[in-house]
C-alpha cells in the first residue's frame, strides 16, 4: 500500500483564490491543502498544519511562509532533504506552479496560487488566446449590441471590480460593486446577496435597478429558487421567463415576477465537495436581457468573487474570535499562574529551586510547598492528562484541594487518598493525574509518596550515587478506591532531591529523540555535587541545545531540594571535580 498524506481529504476543484499546496494520488485524485495562516509547518507529527505520513518526512520536515507578497518554503533541517524542481534548497521562495519534494522521490506536492485580482485579464474570462488585454483593442473584438449594454462595458465592469477589490477591501463597499455589476449585465431591477446562517439564508446587501440600497425591511426571495440551487449547487438563468414548474410557486406569484437569475457562493474548505456560503440573487417584474454565454460567464465570475467575499469575512470573524479567545486564554494563564508559589519557600536549611513550563498558554503541570506542622514542609509536583484548557482547569482543581486537605488532615497519605476521592467524582474517567509528594522536617527526615508519577531521583553526596524513588500507588482520581503507602527517606547534607514531569525526559530534537532518562541521570551525577542552583542551570541549557527550537510536546516542570548544610570538606571536594 503506498504511503500517502493524512491530514485531509482534499476536491478534484477549480484553483481556488487562497494558495494552496496539492498532492496527487496514484489514481489522479488530487488532494488539496489551502495556506489559510501566513505560517504552516509540514511534517509526520501530529500537531504539524500539513501532516504526511511518507516515511522520507521528517517529524517537522519544512515550513511555509508568508513574507509581504510572497510564498517562501524553508527546509527544517530535515533528514532526507526538501528540493524544489529537482534541486536541493533550504530557502526558497515559491512560484506558481513550482514543484516541492520532501525528500530524495519522496512526497510531490505542488504550489498553486493566483494572480492578483487586478491582472486578471478579460481574455482569462473570455477563454479565448485571440483576445488582446488591450481595453481599446477588445472594443474592435467585441462591438457593442443596440439596445443592450456592449460586451467591452461589461467586461470592463468586471476588471473595474477586480481593480477595487485589489486596492481596498470592505464587506459591504465589495457587495455593493458585485450587486452593481450583476444588475448591469443583467438588466434586473433588483439583485442580493444572502448570507448562509445556521438555518437558511440572511441578507447581506440589497440594491435596486438604478443602483440605490435596499433595506432588509425589503428583502424577499423566491424560497423555491434559493431552496432549488442550494439543493443542486447550480445556477439558475430564467431571464425571459420564468419556467412552469416555478411560475406557479406562492412567492413568485405574489412578487409578479417575470425573471430570475440566481447563482450559488461556494467556498472550497478541506472538504470533499465545495460548500454554498452565500446566494447571489437577481429578480425583476420584468423580462432581463436575454443572456448571452459571455453574460453568464460574468455572473458566474461575479458569483465566484462574492464567495471569495464570504470566505475573507468568515476568516476575519475567525481571527477575531481566535483574539478574544486568546485574550481569554491570557487571563486563564494569569490565573493559573497565581495559583502556583508567588516565592519559594525558606526552610532553612535546605535550598529550592523550581521550573515550569507549559507546553501551550494553558499547561497541565503544577508544583506546590505547604508548612505543617512539626515544624516540616511538604511538596508536590503533580502532571495532569491531556493538555490545555481541560487540563488547566483539573490542574487548578487538584492544586485547590490538596491544599484544603493538607489544613484538615494530618498525614500525606490521609490527603492523597482523600484527593482521589474527590477527582474520581469530579473528573471524567478518562482524566487522571500522577503526583509525587514529600515531606522532610528541619533534620531532613521525611517519607515521599508516588501516586503513578514517574521515578524521582536522589543524589547521595557522601557517595556519589543516585537512588532512584519509584513509582507505587495509582494515579488519582482513576479508579474510587486507592491507598497510598508512606515510603520514609532522608535527606542528607549535601544531598539533593529531583522531582520532575515526564515532559522533561520526553523533550524531543529535530530529528524526534528523546532526552531521556540516562541524559537527565548523567547530568544530576555531574551537576549535583556544585548545588541545585547550578544543577537548574545546567538543565535548562542542556535542554535547550538538545530541542534547538524544536516544538515542545509536553509540559516540563521540575524541582530541586538541596540539603545545603553539607560539611565543608564535601563541598570543597565536589568543586575540585
Amino acid at each position: 500500500m503506498s504511503e500517502r498524506p493524512c491530514y485531509c481529504e482534499g476536491v478534484n476543484q477549480p484553483l481556488p483564490s487562497t494558495p494552496h499546496i496539492e498532492w496527487t494520488e496514484a489514481s489522479g485524485q488530487r488532494q488539496q491543502f489551502p495556506l489559510l495562516t501566513d505560517l504552516a509547518v509540514i511534517g509526520r507529527r501530529a500537531d504539524s498544519d500539513i501532516v504526511l505520513s511518507h516515511h522520507l518526512i521528517s517529524r517537522r520536515h519544512a515550513q511555509i511562509v508568508r513574507e509581504e507578497s510572497r510564498w517562501v518554503l524553508v527546509d527544517l533541517q530535515s533528514t532526507h532533504g526538501t528540493y524544489v524542481n529537482g534541486s536541493p534548497v533550504e530557502r526558497r521562495s515559491l512560484v506558481p506552479n513550482d514543484r516541492i519534494q520532501l525528500g530524495r522521490n519522496g512526497v510531490e506536492l505542488l504550489f498553486l496560487a493566483h494572480s492578483e485580482p487586478q491582472t486578471i485579464l478579460a481574455a482569462a474570462l473570455l477563454e479565448s488566446p485571440g483576445v488582446t488585454p488591450s481595453v481599446q483593442r477588445m472594443a474592435d473584438v467585441l462591438p457593442a449590441r443596440p439596445g443592450v449594454h456592449s460586451d467591452l462595458e461589461k467586461i470592463a465592469s468586471l476588471l473595474d471590480f477586480h481593480y477595487f477589490f485589489g486596492k481596498e477591501f470592505s464587506a459591504e463597499k465589495t457587495f455593493h460593486q458585485i450587486l452593481k455589476s450583476a444588475l448591469q449585465i443583467s438588466g434586473a431591477e433588483r439583485g442580493f446577496v444572502l448570507r448562509r446562517q445556521t438555518v437558511g439564508f440572511c441578507y447581506a446587501l440589497g440594491l435596486d435597478g438604478s443602483g440605490h440600497t435596499l433595506l432588509e425591511s425589503d428583502f424577499r426571495t423566491s424560497s423555491s429558487v434559493v431552496e432549488q440551487v442550494t439543493r443542486t449547487g447550480e445556477p439558475v438563468f430564467m431571464t425571459q421567463g420564468i419556467s412552469d414548474n416555478l411560475a406557479e410557486q406562492e412567492s413568485i406569484v405574489a412578487m409578479n415576477l417575470r425573471a430570475i437569475a440566481c447563482l450559488p457562493l461556494e467556498s472550497f474548505p478541506d472538504e470533499s465537495a465545495a460548500t454554498i456560503t452565500g446566494i447571489l440573487y437577481l429578480d425583476s417584474q420584468k423580462h432581463m436581457h436575454s443572456l448571452s454565454g459571455l453574460d453568464q460567464k460574468l455572473l458566474t465570475r461575479l458569483a465566484g468573487e462574492a464567495g471569495n467575499v464570504l470566505e475573507k469575512i468568515q476568516l476575519i470573524e475567525s481571527l477575531a474570535e481566535g483574539r478574544r479567545i486568546e485574550q481569554e486564554l491570557a487571563v486563564a494563564e494569569e490565573t493559573q499562574r497565581t495559583l502556583l508559589p508567588a516565592s519559594l519557600p525558606l526552610f532553612p536549611p535546605f535550598r529550592i529551586t523550581a521550573f515550569s513550563r507549559a507546553t501551550r498558554q494553558l499547561g497541565g503541570d503544577f508544583y506546590d510547598f505547604i508548612p505543617v506542622a512539626g515544624p516540616a514542609l511538604a511538596g508536590m509536583l503533580g502532571d495532569v492528562s491531556g493538555k490545555g484548557i481541560p487540563a488547566a482547569l483539573l490542574a487548578s482543581l487538584a492544586l485547590g484541594g490538596l491544599n484544603m486537605q493538607f489544613r484538615a488532615l494530618s498525614t500525606p497519605a490521609e490527603v492523597l487518598t482523600k484527593i482521589n476521592n474527590l477527582l474520581f467524582q469530579k473528573i471524567p474517567s478518562n482524566r487522571f493525574v500522577t503526583l509525587f509528594l514529600f515531606q522532610l522536617d528541619a533534620s531532613g527526615k521525611g517519607e515521599f509518596l508516588n501516586a503513578g508519577h514517574n521515578p524521582a531521583y536522589l543524589f547521595r553526596a557522601e557517595t556519589g550515587d543516585l537512588d532512584e524513588m519509584p513509582a507505587g500507588g495509582l494515579p488519582l482520581g482513576m479508579f474510587e478506591e486507592a491507598w497510598y503507602e508512606p515510603v520514609p527517606f532522608e535527606l542528607r547534607p549535601g544531598d539533593t532531591l529531583v522531582v520532575y514531569s515526564d515532559g522533561l525526559t520526553d523533550a524531543e530534537d529535530a530529528a524526534g529523540k528523546d532526552f531521556g532518562e540516562e541524559r537527565l541521570r548523567s547530568l544530576i551525577l555531574a551537576t549535583a555535587p556544585r548545588g541545585a542552583e547550578e544543577l537548574q542551570a545546567t538543565l535548562l541549557r542542556e535542554l535547550n541545545e538538545f530541542t534547538l527550537g524544536a516544538a515542545q510536546n509536553d509540559d516540563i516542570t521540575f524541582v530541586l531540594v538541596e540539603n545545603s548544610a553539607a560539611p565543608a570538606t564535601i563541598r570543597n571536594s565536589s568543586d575540585a571535580n
